[in-house]
């Protein structure tokens, strides 16, 4: 504690100390070397500098037995690297040996802390109970928190991870994620799991953009938030509009093989396998109720995901997922009636009306 009463992290005293310990090491080695002309042999460095060097390297093992702060950790790993490099420029080895000792202090110190989080999310998915909300969970912004520090610090200067943190970085991520799958589990309603999951994996994405972090980094979450949107979308669609999904699932097979163009000259009249009686009440179902589905579909989406920008993109996927619905069933029914369209297909929906329905929506 300074006397001005500002409180400094032990990686901040860190930095200051071996930079006076550099600064103080070069110039007693050129002083060495000049004056007593060893050419380089750092014999009597060490004689002079040992027991310095020495009270480093005890202090810092003294305070790793205690120390449980991961970001710091690395913090200090990059500091000697930083260092090393420096002198590497001064062409000055005499801390070759002190430097290499650091990093075997710091990096299993490190493993250790980084384990101990690990079996802590592991533990979390037996001790946690189920979430009263869909909003992000607070193992979630601390996660995101510290992954993105160590991503960061890891590769600023690098094109990926070190090899020593590779393994423990992946293995924190998979059991948060299982974490946040248990949680999900537990929550009624399948939508409400999906609207957690894409919820907290969109607040992981945003802590990791606004540290400017790398696709390498990044990715893993991206897929997954895609996966569940995706996921979300398709259970919205089936649960307002059943009957569309399902006709154009069933009978698309049906007519997958019929050439249109072909067809134009043949009989008119549908082929096996596919039901107009139910193509009829699948186009005049939706013409009568598809905007109030979509409507209860934007209220639920607007209450239910916690970024606003997050809910808008997701809506309009929705809605665009319903155009691309809308015209596989019409793309259905003109193979299934290639010369003259049934009476009730002029009850169709324009899809223009349905256009106008994702851009208004997108510039909300």
């Amino acid at each position: 504690m300074a006397t001005d009463k500002v409180k400094y992290y032990h990686e901040q005293l860190f930095r200051s100390h071996q930079m006076l310990l550099m600064d103080t090491a070069t110039s007693e080695f050129l002083f060495l070397n000049d004056f007593f002309d060893t050419r380089g042999d750092q014999q009597l460095f060490v004689e002079v500098f040992g027991k310095t060097t020495q009270y480093f390297l005890d202090s810092m093992e003294a305070f790793l037995a205690n120390c449980w702060d991961s970001v710091g950790l690395l913090l200090m790993v990059r500091i000697v690297d930083f260092y090393r490099k420096r002198m590497q420029q001064r062409q000055v080895s005499c801390l070759d040996s002190y430097l290499d000792a650091l990093q075997l202090l710091l990096w299993p110190r490190l493993r250790v802390v980084l384990e101990a989080n690990i079996i802590s999310l592991r533990k979390a998915q037996t001790v946690h109970q189920a979430p009263s909300n869909t909003n992000p969970h607070l193992v979630t912004r601390r996660f995101a928190e510290l992954a993105a520090s160590l991503y960061f610090l890891s590769s600023r200067e690098d094109t990926g991870l070190p090899d020593n943190l590779q393994q423990p970085l992946s293995m924190m991520r998979q059991e948060f994620c299982t974490l946040l799958s248990a949680l999900a589990n537990r929550l009624d309603g399948q939508d409400s799991g999906l609207v957690f999951l894409v919820n907290n994996y969109d607040l992981v994405l945003t802590v990791f953009h606004e540290r400017h972090l790398s696709r390498a980094a990044t990715s893993v979450f991206e897929d997954l938030h895609t996966d569940q949107v995706q996921k979300f979308v398709e259970s919205q669609l089936m649960r307002h509009y059943p009957d569309l999904v399902t006709f154009v699932k069933s009978t698309e097979p049906a007519v997958a093989h019929i050439d249109e163009t072909a067809r134009s000259q043949g009989p008119d009249k549908p082929p096996p396998g596919v039901d107009v009686q139910k193509m009829e009440q699948v186009v005049r179902s939706f013409a009568a109720n598809w905007k109030k589905e979509r409507d209860q579909i934007h209220q639920y989406v607007m209450v239910s995901f916690s970024n606003f920008s997050n809910g808008m993109g997701i809506l309009k996927q929705v809605l665009t997922q319903l155009l691309l619905y809308y015209t596989r069933l019409q793309k259905v029914i003109r193979k299934a009636f290639p010369q003259q369209p049934p009476a009730f297909a002029n009850e169709m929906v324009s899809n223009t009306t349905i256009l106008m329905e994702v851009r208004r929506d997108n510039f909300a």
